[in-house]
């Protein structure tokens, strides 16, 4: 008994002539692209700001109120750690420093074309648990000396021109932090961001012999840029972030990881142009995917006038050229968004290694940007197929 077939018409349609296809599968992979690279840049720098916190070992976080992004240079008094540490729940409280208008670093050869690069460069009293990287908690002792720090080694080397401390130990001492000597005797991922070039980490008291004028007339290790609280087992934050709102003055924010990071994320989606510029890029990319796909379809409808007129003749329905336009469509976003995805892969790769920035292309990214490129290959198929359903069968031969 032979098994009765359907001819694949949507593929032969797409098919019987492959320069066309392939001018349209670039032109969709085009559009793969541009969406693929404009969701990156933003993930990017979503995630990438808000890496520290994730690197923080800590259950809730105390910021100045007038700190409105993690690179802004606002501080509270270190009263209230003291303060945090008597509350019940709170296992323990830490203070953690930071500085970038002053952390200047360069080679200490002030020859022309010497020029100096800010980083941020963190400061913490080494018996805090203040760090969840591997690289810096296996390196403690390493920062223990006077006017020694560790490199991120995603910080952007060729910027700095500063070739990075050795893994192996071997230090690197032809450098000034802040005009004052320092070496570095080792390295740390963390990841650059929009803000920090590059990143340093050293003991607080060096923190406060390279960065004195954080205080003026008093204790630069007096103001602290961020707080970070242990919850005791058997506490959850919220319970605990609720004593320390009665109990702490209300200069600072108490906030835990999530909010934090949503703090954070969301000062750069809606207070700056970024996110705008980042979701313009998604549309027009969208759009020109759009316009590629229609021309494609319709060119089809176009040529095929006279075949889709004899199948209206003949009593196919509209439900069947909307199905066919439809898996045509279909066809056309799986193809095209193949590629696409393979050379934005590539370029994520690249674009990591280059800028330091978390380029992830995540499965959430992979699945947004797929059903983006088959709501757009499909919603194109929609519209040139109305001609189609609109003429009468007669009027094509």
């Amino acid at each position: 008994m032979k098994l009765k077939t359907k001819t694949p018409l949507a593929w032969k349609n797409l098919t019987h002539d492959w320069r066309r296809l392939a001018a349209a599968l670039a032109g969709i992979g085009f559009a793969v692209l541009l969406m693929f690279t404009q969701v990156g840049f933003q993930n990017a720098l979503f995630d990438s700001q808000v890496k520290i916190i994730d690197d923080l070992q800590g259950d809730i976080f105390l910021v100045s109120k007038a700190k409105y992004t993690l690179a802004a240079e606002k501080r509270f008094p270190i009263a209230r750690i003291n303060q945090a540490r008597s509350c019940s729940g709170v296992s323990g409280a830490y203070p953690l420093y930071s500085e970038l208008t002053t952390s200047v670093l360069r080679t200490m050869d002030r020859g022309k074309g010497n020029r100096g690069y800010p980083l941020r460069s963190i400061g913490f009293y080494l018996d805090d648990p203040v760090f969840r990287l591997a690289g810096i908690k296996s390196q403690i002792n390493k920062l223990r000396p006077p006017g020694t720090a560790l490199i991120d080694r995603k910080s952007k080397a060729k910027k700095f021109n500063v070739p990075q401390a050795d893994d192996a130990g071997l230090a690197r001492r032809d450098l000034e932090l802040a005009n004052k000597k320092v070496t570095l005797v080792g390295t740390f991922d963390l990841g650059t961001d929009f803000a920090h070039d590059g990143n340093l980490v050293m003991n607080a008291e060096n923190f406060a012999k390279y960065f004195p004028h954080r205080k003026r007339f008093g204790d630069p290790l007096s103001v602290v840029d961020i707080g970070i609280v242990h919850v005791q087992q058997g506490f959850t934050p919220d319970s605990v972030k609720q004593v320390l709102q009665k109990t702490l003055e209300s200069d600072v924010h108490i906030l835990t990881r999530e909010e934090f990071r949503t703090k954070e994320i969301t000062f750069w989606d809606k207070s700056t142009p970024i996110g705008t510029i980042f979701f313009a890029g998604k549309v027009i990319g969208f759009v020109v995917g759009m316009v590629i796909c229609y021309q494609v379809i319709y060119s089809d409808i176009a040529e095929h006038m006279p075949e889709f007129a004899t199948l209206k003749a003949m009593g196919y329905t509209t439900g069947f050229f909307i199905r066919l336009i439809f898996i045509e469509a279909l066809l056309l976003s799986i193809i095209g968004f193949i590629p696409g995805a393979i050379i934005s892969r590539i370029i994520y790769g690249v674009l990591g290694d280059q800028t330091g920035l978390l380029m992830l292309m995540t499965p959430m990214v992979i699945v947004f940007v797929f059903t983006t490129t088959v709501a757009m290959c499909v919603a194109s198929g929609l519209l040139a197929v109305r001609k189609l359903l609109a003429a009468d069968p007669a009027s094509l031969f």
